[in-house]
């Protein structure tokens, strides 16, 4: 074992590792290694080896084999030719012989210093596991019981909208857009609403489009519209809108008469506003949206 120290000491910084064999009591040939971290200079690995060997006169004196596993550092040695890739490789039978009476084998020693520790860290992460996915199933059914509430909330009857946008007249048309026109609303109550009208040949079925109105209604930011609720019948697809009564940036922007209302002052707070929306998308929001 000194001699594999020296040699594993000596190694480069990439590998410091020494094995080899030797005849031992009873002829029986006598395999070991020793083995340091890389890292470590040849004193830092020569003393570390140092100390594991201390190690085997109080743990495995008289075993027939032994592995003592530091944390930079470890040796082993057996009489069979073991696999050094696992820890816990055993003799084949033919090679096994009886302990003197009142020594623990390798094997004894293996299971009390590697097999029970293993066995206690493969508990403690199973149940770690369980724990994990009872809690993520718990919320997913609470999510999906909320999810079905709140689109019920949401729904508004197919007539009541089409009597709030008087039948989706020109007059009520605000704008029109690649996925469909917006009109302007009154519910009964006296409420302003915008609407928009998805085209029919947008392909959405009702499972899909009604995932998208559960997402885009979990979307709540003081710089962003916000979505009131939708409209399903037939091939009908409707988006309930908060009113925006300034309509939008580019009636500004574009009309001369109005564009002087736009002072820097006022421009500067809505770049701001724009891009807390967005950040809000991007970055602040539990549901990330990438927008394009």
């Amino acid at each position: 074992m000194n001699k594999l120290r020296d040699e594993a000491a000596a190694g480069s910084s990439l590998l410091k590792f020494a094995m080899d064999n030797t005849t031992g009591p009873d002829t029986d040939t006598l395999y070991g290694l020793a083995q340091c971290v890389p890292t470590l200079s040849e004193t830092q690995c020569k003393e570390c080896l140092d100390y594991a060997m201390n190690q085997l006169s109080s743990c495995c004196d008289g075993s027939y084999g032994a592995l003592v596993l530091m944390a930079r550092c470890n040796i082993r040695y057996e009489i069979y030719e073991f696999n050094i890739n696992t820890r816990t490789h055993l003799p084949p039978s033919s090679t096994l012989q009886p302990s003197p009476q009142g020594k623990k084998t390798s094997a004894t020693r293996t299971a009390i210093f590697v097999v029970i520790p293993t066995v206690t860290a493969i508990l403690i992460v199973s149940i770690c596991i369980f724990i994990v996915l009872r809690r993520k199933k718990i919320l997913v059914e609470k999510d999906d019981a909320m999810d079905m509430s709140t689109i019920e909330s949401l729904q508004y009857d197919f007539e009541v909208v089409k009597v709030a946008t008087n039948d989706f007249s020109d007059d009520n048309k605000l704008g029109e857009g690649g996925f469909g026109s917006v009109y302007k609303g009154s519910l009964h109550n006296g409420q302003e609403i915008a609407v928009k009208r998805l085209s029919k040949d947008s392909g959405q079925g009702e499972i899909e489009f009604k995932n998208k109105v559960m997402l885009v209604a979990k979307l709540q930011h003081r710089n962003l519209v916000r979505l009131l609720g939708f409209s399903l019948q037939g091939s009908e697809r409707l988006l309930i809108y908060e009113f925006m009564p300034n309509g939008s940036l580019d009636q500004f922007i574009f009309d001369p008469p109005k564009r002087v209302l736009l002072d820097w002052n006022r421009r500067n707070k809505i770049i701001k506003g724009i891009a807390r929306g967005l950040l809000y998308l991007h970055e602040d929001s539990r549901l990330r949206i990438i927008h394009l």
